[in-house]
């Protein structure tokens, strides 16, 4: 018996109730900030729990389904089979021969999803605000001598969608997205950062947001220092393997955390 659940949770004022305690701790966070791409909701935690017996997660399931009403916000997402991400990629093998891309890789959602012309300035004000928040979040990690996690949470595309001068063959959303990780990969290691948690969801099991979404995939990298996360984001190699990312996805929410409680790597 192997169940993994994720769960964000906002409190209501003076409540602070325990959620999935019996399960044993692979990540949680009680300091969570907004990254560029988000829901614009200020959690109060983020953890993901592991059950090696079923009792235990219907007990915790039964009893979050009796107190969920008491909470503001939450989300819970079940997880497959956790994956240590060095183990997947260093054993993938692509052949790029055939990803020949145009010289404009600065491809953004803008280009891939149809919107009406209200949803898309909500979006960019939206966004505006994200990158004010972002940079806010950064200055914090730059006084921190702490290392920082991103929790992602990610829709995949069911067919990719690349820019016009893309001479590739048609892919999957899964494979677009994980070429990119395996250049990410590459990348983000040679600066000393990790990728630490991998799974793909299997579904959401409760969620109250606005933005409900059946998330398929939930990845957690580890930052150890400012200057290591601008070495990795900013390298040329990577910036170019983000046409790959937004080829492959829907879109994608980020959670930076601070505090850690479950991981060690």
């Amino acid at each position: 018996m192997n169940k993994r659940v994720l769960a964000l949770v906002k409190y209501k004022p003076d409540e602070k109730r325990d959620v999935f305690p019996n399960g044993e701790i692979s990540f949680e966070s009680q300091e969570i900030h907004q990254a560029v791409e988000n829901d614009g909701i200020a959690w109060d935690i983020l953890k993901i729990v592991k059950y090696s017996k079923i009792s235990e997660y219907k007990d915790d399931l039964r009893e979050f389904n009796n107190v969920k009403n008491d909470l503001e916000k939450y989300k819970v997402i079940l997880l497959k089979r956790y994956s240590y991400l060095k183990v997947k990629y260093e054993r993938m093998r692509f052949k790029f021969k055939n990803l020949i891309l145009s010289a404009d890789t600065s491809i953004h959602l803008d280009k891939t999803i149809k919107e009406t012309p209200a949803q898309k300035r909500k979006r960019v004000e939206g966004n505006r605000g994200n990158m004010e928040s972002f940079k806010i979040l950064l200055e914090k990690f730059k006084i921190q001598s702490r290392p920082m996690y991103f929790v992602n949470l990610i829709k995949v595309r069911d067919i990719a969608i690349y820019p016009p001068g893309y001479k590739g063959k048609q892919l999957s959303g899964k494979k677009a997205l994980d070429i990119y990780n395996r250049i990410a990969y590459k990348y983000l290691t040679k600066h000393g950062n990790k990728w630490v948690y991998f799974s793909d969801a299997i579904n959401t099991l409760a969620d109250n947001t606005e933005t409900k979404t059946d998330w398929e995939r939930v990845v957690i990298v580890k930052y150890h220092s400012m200057e290591s996360l601008g070495a990795f984001t900013s390298h040329p190699m990577f910036t170019k393997s983000y046409v790959h990312k937004y080829a492959g996805i829907i879109h994608t929410y980020v959670y930076a955390t601070f505090s850690n409680r479950g991981i060690s790597r």
